[in-house]
């Protein structure tokens, strides 16, 4: 059995559920989703709390009970070093791993059967070889209906719609998440619009956003410019982000949540704009978060 910790918002747990998949798939076991961390609601300082937020997906899951998550209480590893050195005395024995840092580690896919997972798992290096299963696997519940379905037919008919995403919400209102993301900066935003009009041409952007307001306050472009309500974003924000989906082109900031907006394209013409710098802390190496076909800006 391999259990995963469901943590974050949609894009975080999104890719803790990939990485799940994927182990369960290479050892022919199953998956189950601990939902014990989001169901807390114990007061934390500076702290966003989340909901399980998967079930916008056709997803056939289960989750993880008292029973399956107390042998996982004994054995945890948490440094790559002890992973290589451990794995072939671990045959068979629950053991947690929790992440040792942001860039990939190809020998969290060398772990054997029995393992709680623990961590972000932002790469798609974790569940590149069943990219199609996961696509399958990310299939939305419900399609677009009422004003949802009327734009994205308006994005469906534009040959260069570009999906601009910004995240502000937390990133600028909680002080934790601001010391440790930052927010992008509108200098990042002309530079991509202004790079990718290099590469294609006239565009037309579809702004997705936390804060809609703001951005039509201050997101200024030579080119027309339509602003995505939350009226459209649908009560997970469901709705936004299969509207994303729909774009040709990409400018996203430091988000899980747009990184999937991209990535569920699966148009191998795409242009996907993404930040070099995805943590205020530029010493953290983030190289594998960006898959390569993506423009690091």
């Amino acid at each position: 059995m391999i259990i995963v910790k469901l943590k974050g918002g949609m894009g975080n747990q999104m890719f803790q559920y990939a990485i799940g998949r994927n182990l369960a798939t290479k050892l022919g076991t199953q998956l189950r989703l601990d939902l014990t961390f989001l169901l807390d609601r114990s007061p934390r300082k500076d702290f966003v709390f989340r909901d399980y937020d998967l079930d916008i997906f056709a997803l056939d899951v289960a989750f993880a009970g008292p029973t399956d998550l107390k042998p996982f209480t004994q054995f945890r590893i948490s440094h790559l070093t002890k992973i290589y050195n451990i794995f072939p005395r671990l045959l068979g024995r629950p053991y947690v791993i929790s992440e040792p840092h942001f860039h990939f580690s190809e020998a969290i896919l060398k772990s054997s059967d029995n393992v709680y997972l623990d961590g972000y798992w932002q790469s798609e290096k974790y569940f590149k070889e069943i990219e199609n299963s996961i696509r399958d696997d990310f299939k939305f519940r419900q399609p677009l209906e009422g004003r949802a379905a009327e734009m994205a037919a308006q994005i469906k008919n534009e040959d260069r719609a570009v999906c601009l995403n910004v995240r502000r919400a937390d990133f600028v209102t909680s002080k934790k998440a601001q010391e440790f993301h930052g927010f992008i900066g509108l200098d990042y935003y002309q530079k991509a619009v202004d790079l990718l009009v290099s590469k294609v041409g006239p565009l037309h952007l579809f702004i997705f956003s936390d804060d809609v307001d703001w951005c039509a306050a201050n997101l200024k472009f030579n080119y027309p410019t339509t602003f995505v309500t939350k009226d459209y974003s649908g009560k997970k924000y469901e709705a936004y982000l299969q509207l994303m989906t729909l774009c040709r082109h990409y400018i996203i900031p430091n988000s899980t949540f747009a990184w999937w907006g991209a990535w569920l394209n699966s148009d191998p013409n795409k242009i996907v704009i993404a930040p070099k710098q995805w943590f205020k802390e530029a010493s953290i190496d983030t190289t594998d978060i960006i898959p390569s076909t993506w423009i690091r800006l």
